[in-house]
């Protein structure tokens, strides 16, 4: 039998963290989405100026890839705090209603927090690198690259702390309000 959630203290604790962590990746969403906005102006623009003035704008091509890599980064924390990731839905499925099913979702979630520290590291090993050799950007060479580069990092250690709190959660009987939300019929 399932332990009772933490009540008191430390279900307001926990509640108080979760809003916090929400309202930071809801914020990195609306981020991202302002990113594709923008992607969709500098290709507009750049579309423009080709066509239409014959005089092609090529930096216009690589800030929209460094643009879409931000939308990226910024939105995969909220992807992992709503449970919408890809997951093995089958195993979930198989295990309705069953105490594996806790365990396949902490397995996972645990998975996405290993994943996202190594990720977290090897992006700032290569901000560090890039930024020791001075790179800029081809088009536009104002712009230091480890600047760009830094989306990495950012997106991978929101990622991480929404893992690690969904992990604390489910380790002490909790399911985190949107992982309730999507899941509770699966593993409750």
């Amino acid at each position: 039998m399932a332990e009772p959630p933490p009540s008191g203290a430390v279900a307001r604790g926990l509640g108080a963290v979760e809003t916090v962590v929400a309202l930071l990746t809801k914020a990195a969403l609306a981020l991202s989405g302002l990113t594709l906005v923008a992607i969709l102006v500098l290709i507009a623009y750049s579309v423009l100026w080709r066509y239409l003035l014959n005089q092609p704008q090529p930096w216009v091509d690589e800030v929209a890839g460094w643009l879409l890599v931000a939308c990226v980064m910024l939105a995969i924390p909220e992807v992992q705090r709503r449970n919408d990731h890809i997951g093995i839905d089958f195993l979930h499925q198989r295990l309705k209603g069953r105490p594996g099913a806790r365990v396949v979702l902490g397995l996972g979630t645990l998975a996405v927090l290993v994943s996202s520290v190594v990720l977290v590291r090897e992006g700032v090993t290569m901000v560090e690198f890039t930024r020791m050799l001075g790179i800029l950007s081809n088009q536009i060479p104002d712009v230091p690259l480890w600047a760009v580069q830094a989306a990495v990092p950012l997106g991978f250690g929101l990622m991480a702390l929404v893992a690690a709190f969904q992990l604390l959660c489910l380790s002490l009987g909790v399911l985190p309000r949107a992982m309730r939300e999507q899941l509770h019929a699966e593993v409750a």
